[in-house]
């Protein structure tokens, strides 16, 4: 699975985050919304197992042009 820096991703909540780039090894999230500031950082291991029970949805970004 490749994820890159612009990624989009749809929270089974509904909000949406892009993936800002990385710090270490781990993804950091940051919401489309402006009013939410609140990021998001995960493991590669995380994003995999929430995408693979369908915690997020990927919904478009870099890796789709």
């Amino acid at each position: 699975m490749m994820i890159r820096k612009k990624d989009r991703f749809k929270q089974r909540g509904g909000k949406v985050y892009e993936i800002a780039g990385k710090w270490g090894r781990d993804y950091i999230l940051v919401p489309i919304e402006e009013a939410d500031i609140e990021c998001l950082i995960y493991t590669p291991g995380e994003m995999e197992e929430f995408l693979e029970t369908g915690y997020f949805k990927r919904v478009g970004g870099e890796s789709d042009e």
